[in-house]
């Protein structure tokens, strides 16, 4: 017969519990934070007003904190934050940043990494 250590039986459930609700967490976490590489239909920089804007498709409901701009080294890549879910016909959109907004140096070299679209219609097609 095995001897019982008090408060171990009620500890396994709360340990269980814990790394259920830590696992559903990070699952959350990753499809809420799953950020798109944005295709692009434009990019240009404006060095005389630090500036940076980018054209893209909108079916509606985009706006320009639905974007970041991710550095690593001197690659650039836009991200969309978030998903438009309008259904309107999809159009070119233009937002033009600050280069302090996006983290960007006047004075580099950049490598966009994003791909390139010429038709909007091709925007959500992966």
């Amino acid at each position: 017969m095995k001897k019982k250590i008090p408060g171990v039986n009620s500890f396994q459930p709360a340990v269980v519990l814990a790394g259920a609700v830590i696992f559903i967490l990070i699952l959350f976490s990753f499809n809420s934070s799953q950020n798109r590489t944005e295709k692009l239909l434009g990019i240009s920089f404006n060095y005389d007003k630090k500036e940076i804007t980018i054209q893209v498709v909108s079916t509606g409901c985009t706006v320009k904190t639905d974007f970041q701009f991710n550095m690593k080294d001197n690659n650039i890549t836009v991200i969309r934050k978030k998903r438009d879910e309008c259904k309107a016909m999809p159009e070119m959109i233009s937002f033009t940043y600050t280069f302090q907004e996006t983290g960007l140096s006047p004075d580099k070299a950049y490598t966009i990494k994003n791909k390139f679209i010429a038709n909007p219609n091709l925007a959500n097609i992966p």
